[in-house]
């Protein structure tokens, strides 16, 4: 019996101009298998939606097309009306007479149109439904590290109703929080405090984590500690590392000293200059103080944060002199404009430079001589102090935490930076999060963004106690798998494993929970063993055929 084939070509509120709508209809509902053609304005909003459903219910169809915008903006919100109509989502295929076709071209464009719907129609003959299924999961989520992310993640985790379990390889938790209570003003061990204190937060010190492997939902991870090894399961992992800093004149990367004898208590840290500031009892009142910093690390917001607040407070505190030397002052995090208007009016001056500043030694002061880009001549300052560039580099340990769950570092060693497919705290991984430090110079305004965005989406993953899975829309066919394990060298997610099919061979076996459905595996798999629903040979060549026939 032939399916029941739906077809419902929405206008995007006539944002589609040169398509004649009339005129595609009428040569929709020509195509074999079509029983109805719906035109809506607006189709994804709540009266379009609404309309659909009935539609589809009136009908009784078994398959639905959506002729419209682009699958990766609203494909979703169209399964789930099919869903509501009583249809499984997978049943719907979406033609893109939007970004693919109307605003792609000039002039009319309705043959390609129905070319397109055509296509679609020829695809949702062979799509088949996916079974899902309630899994359920561990409501545990483990926390990696000990600083301020990992702990106020732990807090809000606890908040909602999850049971985390932070995992510090030091002694005891905030060891490197120093720098957020000295710039931020926070009081990290009042938090640390109330996480010790909290019936649902479990706190491993002196302990690191050896193994993982799982799922979301299901993740068996081994921890050292003590010289004793615990296997537990949770249903996340949160990475909250944080970073290490470095001046750029011990790490090799940074300022070239001309001179030996550059180096000793002249030269220090935003954090030395901090504590000197703020011990009572130093004679140490320097009258010119140089920094250095946007050299050798584009990513500087917590270097610019840290240069802002110690110049201004060596103005205010010693009225020193203060140069800073810079490529560029970043003041894309919140406030941080402010505080640099704050800190010319004050009398800080800016000296702004595209190559490396010289440092030397002349009488007994720090000579940095650089060329001022709108001075267009060099500028030699001697200096009494000078505050040098610090480098921001991952913690250690991070590569050996990424390959225990393979998940990729970016260029700089640090776990994903601003991911646009996957959003910043998300990793390839499912159940896998990142916040903070360990992904980057991140001012606190982010860091706080980061923590929210992972308890939430932990929260949507965990507080119902399952997931649902959809079950073997990825599959490896037993009779052509010959695992040759390309399959799993190429997943991103960690989703395919080798593993026995009722004690026969071994094959390529997809974890349903793990595996988001990319197609990647399906691609390159050169036996063409790999069964991807919604994507199968056949139904890509349903869709050639369909222009051939046009």
């Amino acid at each position: 019996m032939e399916a029941r084939i739906g077809v419902f070509i929405c206008n995007c509120g006539g944002g589609m101009k040169n398509i004649d709508f009339d005129a595609a209809g009428a040569k929709v509902a020509k195509i074999r298998g079509v029983t109805c053609v719906n035109l809506i304005s607006d189709l994804c909003l709540e009266e379009g939606t609404e309309k659909m459903a009935a539609r589809i219910r009136a009908e009784n169809l078994d398959k639905v097309v959506v002729a419209g915008c682009s699958p990766q903006f609203k494909e979703h919100v169209f399964r789930n009306v099919l869903e509501n109509a009583g249809l499984d989502g997978h049943l719907l295929c979406m033609a893109n007479i939007r970004e693919q076709c109307s605003w792609a071209h000039d002039g009319d464009v309705t043959e390609k149109a129905v070319d397109l719907v055509k296509m679609a129609v020829y695809k949702a003959r062979l799509l088949r439904p996916v079974e899902k299924q309630d899994i359920a999961v561990d409501r545990k989520v483990l926390v990696v590290g000990g600083g301020f992310s990992a702990v106020a993640s732990a807090l809000r985790l606890s908040r909602v109703g999850l049971r985390p379990t932070v995992l510090e390889k030091e002694a005891v938790l905030g060891t490197s929080s120093e720098e957020l209570q000295r710039f931020y003003g926070f009081d990290v061990s009042s938090m640390i405090g109330a996480a010790e204190g909290d019936a649902n937060i479990e706190v491993l010190t002196s302990a690191r984590m050896t193994a993982a492997k799982g799922a979301a939902g299901d993740f068996l991870v081994t921890i050292m500690r003590e010289g004793e090894e615990i296997s537990r399961k949770y249903g996340a992992i949160v990475f909250a590392t944080g970073y290490r800093t470095e001046l750029a004149l011990d790490s090799g990367l940074g300022l070239p000293a001309e001179n030996e004898a550059v180096s000793g208590p002249k030269i220090v840290s935003q954090e030395q200059l901090f504590d000197m500031l703020n011990d009572p009892f130093t004679d140490t009142k320097p009258r010119t103080i140089g920094f250095v910093f946007g050299f050798s690390d584009e990513n500087s917001r917590f270097p610019t944060l840290a240069t802002l607040n110690n110049a201004l407070a060596a103005k205010k505190e010693w009225d020193s002199e203060i140069y800073v030397f810079c490529r560029d002052v970043e003041v894309d995090s919140e406030g941080v404009e402010k505080l640099y208007r704050e800190a010319r009016e004050c009398g800080v001056v800016f000296l702004k430079c595209e190559a490396l500043p010289r440092i030397a030694v002349d009488n007994g002061r720090i000579a940095i001589e650089a060329e001022d880009v709108f001075l267009g001549e060099d500028t030699v300052v001697a200096c009494d102090l000078l505050v040098a560039e610090e480098l921001l580099f991952p913690t250690e340990g991070t590569a050996a935490l990424s390959s225990l769950l393979n998940i990729r570092l970016d260029s700089r060693g640090f776990y994903q930076d601003e991911n646009v497919h996957l959003y910043p705290v998300a990793s390839e991984r499912k159940g896998v999060f990142f916040v903070g430090g360990c992904r980057g110079d991140l001012d606190m305004g982010r860091v706080l963004t980061d923590i929210s965005s992972a308890v939430m989406s932990i929260d949507k993953l965990l507080s119902s106690g399952t997931i649902t899975a959809e079950i073997e829309r990825v599959k490896a066919d037993p009779q052509k798998c010959v695992a040759c394990l390309t399959c799993i060298r190429v997943c991103p997610h960690g989703a395919v494993q080798l593993g026995r099919v009722d004690g026969g061979k071994e094959i390529a076996v997809i974890a349903d929970l793990a595996c988001d459905a990319c197609g990647i595996c399906a691609a390159v798999c050169p036996a063409k063993a790999i069964d991807f629903q919604g994507y199968r040979d056949d139904q890509l060549l349903a869709q050639i055929e369909a222009i051939g026939e046009s």
